[in-house]
């Protein structure tokens, strides 16, 4: 946002518009999110255009969409050179498809009309809490389902997010005992699972998730050298899971409330194989109340999905009646606030 615009902040006669701008969140969010559903930032890769030579382009009507474009001049993300050509600013650059680090996947896959409009609940679900079902009509399954283009950027958004948790992952010293079977329970296109291969050769990997979070894995893993050493299995861990030495859950508990983790981790117990382990990953909740961005996360998952962050005793106190106790606690804090949480079999 241009340091000396905020609507909010105007109105409210703040001088340096702070509350304005979080009050204005809804404003920018959808400003970006319009700008790189329409593709304008890749439409500006080559050079700036005028609201006229792009609304061909991008299928936008030629009144709305220099509207759009002079709010996000306003914001930052594109400038206008006094002639009506617009350019992206180095705050868009990153919404390009073709960006070394782009932010396309995250910006449209996170910020989806389900997941918008569950934020616009958050008054009244703190007034009255309801069990949030994702798979209900307008819900965040159901929507991604009936649009597989939108969950396609959804799961690359994901899949990013645990790239970042692998970059972290090198401070951990995996365990001989872990080279046998891995099941990555709900493992997407298998980011987590390409790594863990990586680094333990001699292990094999089975990836379990459903069709359409599956979509992207072969690519994926053939291109990460491991496609020819792990099984692909389209289900629901809710029913069953896979047969392994090793069960992973990496940010799949905090979608579901206790009684659906009790579920999951049983299944998993069920088909651990004698010493077998459990590795459970997460946005660990702090102990004492201290501000965290685990804090956050828990308000997603209490809108979007009905689930939520839990703390490290309260992980065990489900985990370990399922038969398992907890060996290792390893925080992978220096980006977001992962805990990797090792478990054995009772």
């Amino acid at each position: 946002m241009a340091d000396e615009l905020s609507l909010f902040g105007a109105m409210l006669g703040e001088p340096d518009g702070q509350l304005g701008r979080l009050l204005e969140g809804m404003f920018t969010a959808q400003v970006t999110t319009a700008l790189t559903r329409l593709g304008i930032p890749d439409q500006l890769a080559d050079g700036p255009l005028t609201a006229a030579e792009l609304a061909p382009r991008v299928g936008a009507s030629a009144d709305a969409l220099p509207r759009l474009l002079t709010a996000a001049a306003a914001y930052g993300l594109v400038s206008q050179d006094g002639v009506g050509r617009y350019s992206l600013t180095p705050v868009g650059a990153p919404l390009r498809s073709d960006a070394a680090e782009s932010a396309q996947d995250l910006t449209v896959g996170f910020l989806a009309p389900p997941m918008w409009a569950s934020f616009g609940r958050l008054a009244e679900v703190v007034r009255n809490p309801a069990p949030v079902n994702p798979a209900a009509p307008g819900g965040v399954y159901a929507y991604y389902a009936e649009h597989p283009e939108e969950s396609a950027y959804f799961v690359r958004a994901m899949g990013r997010t645990t790239e970042i948790l692998v970059s972290q992952l090198a401070k951990i010293d995996f365990r001989p005992q872990l080279t046998g079977r891995i099941v990555d329970v709900g493992g997407s296109r298998g980011t987590l699972l390409a790594y863990l291969l990586q680094v333990l050769p001699d292990a094999t990997g089975v990836l379990l998730d459903r069709a359409e979070a599956l979509a992207g894995a072969p690519g994926y893993l053939a291109a990460a050298g491991v496609a020819d050493r792990v099984e692909l299995v389209t289900g629901d861990f809710l029913r069953e899971v896979p047969e392994g030495d090793l069960h992973v859950l990496c940010q799949v508990l905090h979608n579901w409330d206790d009684e659906h983790v009790r579920t999951i981790v049983g299944n998993c117990q069920a088909a651990s194989r004698p010493g077998g382990g459990l590795m459970v990953i997460e946005y660990v909740l702090p102990e004492d109340p201290q501000p965290s961005l685990a804090n956050l996360l828990d308000l997603i998952m209490m809108l979007v999905v009905g689930g939520r962050e839990r703390t490290r005793a309260e992980l065990e106190a489900i985990i370990g009646p399922a038969g398992y106790h907890l060996v290792r606690d390893t925080p992978v804090t220096d980006v977001l606030p992962w805990r990797v949480l090792e478990f054995e079999r009772d």
